[in-house]
This record gives C-alpha cells, structure tokens and sequence, in this order.
C-alpha cells in the first residue's frame, strides 16, 4: 500500500512537471487565446455543386487566423441554417425545385471573433432531377512536358446544364479536380518515366462523365544537352505600314521544342510557342531584319536563323491634291490663288494630277500676279494630266500641261530636276489620293 501511494505520487509530480513545462513553451498561445480579438478572414470562392431539385453541397476556400479558424457558419437567404463543423464544405438540404436561394458564409474561431461576411453566391435548384452526364472531354493532349512535370489540355465538355469541374486521373487515380479549367499541370514525375492520363466532366447536378481518350506521355530522360535545328524558310505576310505576320517552318529536337524567339534588327522582340507571330509597332515605308531561334523544353537553344528583311508599306495616302496645299504653310499663297480663281474645286477631282507647286517666296519673286484670264493660264501652266514621279520625269523629258503646251524635265549638275529651264522641283513626290505634288523654286511662265 506504501508503494502504491509513493508511486501515485510521484505520478502526480511528473504530471505538475509536464504541465509546468508545458504552459511554458505554450505561455504564447496562451496569451493569444486569452486575449484574441482579431477575426478570421473572409471565406472566398463559394461555389455550388451537386444541385439537385431539393439539395445541393456548398464548398468554399478555407479561411485563415491569427489562433485557428475552429467553424463556419452558412446562411440561406439572410438567416442562419448551421455550423459545418470546421469543414469547408456543407451538404444544404430541404430545398424547393426550381427555386433560387442566397447563400453565403462567415469564419468563426475559438474565441468566437467572426469574419465579415462571404460575397453571397445565388444558386438555382434543378427543375427537374438531371440525370444527363456531360460529354467526355475531348482531344486530351500534353505539351511543355519536362524531366519532371507537363501540361494536360483539352476540349471542354458539353452538357444540358453546366460543366462545372473536370476531375484528372493519372494511371488510373485521381490527382485532382481543375475548378473548372480545361488545362492542368502535373508536377513531381519522375524522369524519364511513361504514365497514362485520362480526365473526367463534372456537371452542376454531380451528374459524371464517361472517361475521355486516355493519352500516353513521357517526361523527359535525364539532362537533355542537345540544340533543336535552326528554324527555316523565314516569311512576311499580310504586310501593312505598322504591321506584319512573321512565318517559318518549325525546327526539330530530340525531345520537344518549347518556343521561339524572335528579334528585329538584333532586338529580341517575343516568344512565340508556334511558328508564326505578328509584328506590331513599325515604321511605314520602313525595312527591317528579322531571325529566329528555337528553344527546347531543357532550355537548349539552336542557332539563329537565316536573317530575312522585310518591307512595312507606304503610309495609307488619305489626302487630295488640294487638302495638302491648304495644309502646308510653305504653299499658303497658292492656295489663296487657286480659292480667287475658282480652281480649288478642280484639284479636288479624281485626276490623276501632277502639280508643279511654287513656294511662297517663288510667288514673291515673281512680283505683282496678272488677274482674271491671264492668271488662270499661269496657274494651268503648272498641272500636267496623270501622275509622274520625279524618276518619272526626267525619264519622260517632256510632258504637256493644262494648256497642252510641253514642259521640259531636265537635270542640273547638282542632280536638281529644273522644269522648262527655270524653276528647279524642291521638295518632290507628295502623294496624294488624286495625284502627286513637286514643289518648285520658280513659277513657270507661259509662252505667251
């Protein structure tokens, strides 16, 4: 008996000891529990599945605390249909068909704190019991696939009411649900290894589909050390004064190409997982060199590609022959000319036009204008009948203006185009949607 209650004892000194130590390591919890008034966060990403005509089960993303989250309270409609017990989930029950109901959810911890409110998620019962099961996933495939993980994607399903989940399987067990997603990434493989995948369509009512195709996939052996090929046959299309869409023929690799790179004029200019890419953000009338270089899955990179250049065009012309001279300071006194002698409306017409325009200071130099008949030839002395460039010009030699008189195109030995010997073309090809426009130094007088 003496025994028994020395050993009692010394149970009950080792239990005092244990405990002593142990509100000593737990002294700062302690004091968290016994002064906590921080609330928990606010449960996120509410969702509902499984509806039926009189249930449905309701899941949302844990919520987090400064102690612990000890429950969740969930509301229908405004008022309080229970605890989940801690769990992230609840089954809701006793529901009518057809109907819409409100719900939404707040975090409690062990100090009764309480979250602020979930954003409410309004859910509708089925009409009817559905019993339909979505189409299987369709044209399951792998892609970015490495040493140790990949990318499944396929085709989302098809259903009477909703898909709302996709469920995956690798070798026959689940590894996880997508929320939806119709792409999913499996990691931790191991190298070198063939595995088979196979994913499942969830819809609203839990309603599942029959298995998609199941794929066959094989991370890659060890480290990969070998460059893809060199990307070929480099080409510009749909060509247009800030844009171009670049194509090639796709490189090989003895494991799987991952992207291209692409640079202009030197200058990495994007990444590309195909073998075409659009150009944006150039210069009209503009030349530039483009090359391109392949990237596997092990980030070996090939050589640079062949350089390839390629021309944006002209700059849309959006202006007449007229809407330019009025535009232009340097020829303001033409423009006052054309309004006094009723031309204006005449360069305006669909031509072609080439205009032989003097400056303000050619007006200058001349002196005082005739008026009336007089001035109206002078000004049709400058306006021949169809559009030459200033290559144009000189290739031609002559060219017969508005009064059906010739003009003689001639070049100087400073390489200035000089039109019948007197005014020298300045500023040339201007185009226009009606013509082109020469500046000129001079007016060009009639022979009369």
């Amino acid at each position: 008996m003496k025994n028994a209650a020395m050993k009692f004892g010394q149970l009950c000194l080792s239990v005092m000891i244990l405990f002593t130590i142990s509100c000593n390591d737990d002294r700062e919890t302690l004091d968290q529990l016994l002064s906590d008034t921080e609330a928990p966060t606010v449960p996120t990403g509410l969702s509902a599945s499984n509806v039926k005509t009189e249930s449905l089960q309701l899941s949302w993303e844990a919520a987090t605390d400064n102690v612990k989250v000890t429950n969740y309270e969930v509301f229908q409609d405004g008022e309080s249909i229970g605890l989940s017990g801690g769990n992230a989930s609840l089954e809701i029950s006793g529901l009518m068909a057809n109907t819409s109901y409100e719900f939404s959810v707040q975090a409690l911890d062990g100090e009764d704190n309480a979250s602020s409110m979930s954003d409410p998620l309004t859910v509708t019962t089925a009409d009817e019991e559905d019993t339909e099961k979505p189409s299987p996933p369709a044209n399951l495939q792998a892609t970015n696939i490495t040493a140790s993980s990949m990318e499944l994607s396929w085709e989302a399903s098809t259903d009477n009411n909703e898909v709302t989940d996709y469920e995956v399987f690798q070798n026959g067990t689940s590894i996880g649900k997508t929320n939806g997603e119709v792409v999913f990434t499996v990691d931790n493989l191991a190298t070198g290894t063939e595995y088979e995948f196979y994913v499942v369509a969830e819809d609203l009512a839990g309603n599942l589909s029959e298995k998609s195709a199941t794929i066959t996939a094989t991370t890659l052996s060890g480290e990969d050390t070998e460059e893809p090929t060199v990307p070929t046959n480099i080409q510009a299309t749909d060509i247009a004064s800030t844009t171009l869409t670049l194509t090639w023929t796709a490189s090989t690799d003895n494991e799987a190409i991952s992207e291209y790179e692409v640079f202009q004029d030197g200058v990495s200019i994007g990444r590309v997982s195909g073998t075409t890419m659009e150009v944006t953000g150039l210069a009209p009338d503009n030349s530039y060199e483009f090359t391109v270089q392949a990237m596997d899955a092990s980030g070996n990179v090939s050589e640079l590609s062949d350089a390839y250049t390629a021309s944006t065009s002209a700059e849309p012309i959006t202006d007449s022959v007229i809407d330019i001279i009025v535009a232009r300071d340097d020829l303001s006194t033409l423009q006052t000319v054309l309004e006094s002698t009723g031309m204006t409306a005449n360069l305006e017409e669909d031509g072609p036009f080439t205009v032989f325009a003097p400056n303000n200071a050619a007006f200058t130099a001349y002196g005082t204008l005739p008026g009336g008949f007089v001035l109206n030839r002078l000004i049709v002395n400058h306006v021949v009948e169809g559009e030459f460039t200033a290559q144009e010009l000189i290739a031609e030699a002559i060219v017969t203006n508005g009064l059906n008189e010739d003009l003689t195109i001639t070049e100087d030995g400073s390489g200035n185009i000089v039109i019948n010997g007197e005014a020298k073309i300045i500023i040339k090809d201007i185009k226009a949607t009606n013509g082109i426009i020469h500046i000129i130094d001079k007016i060009v007088p009639t022979t009369d």
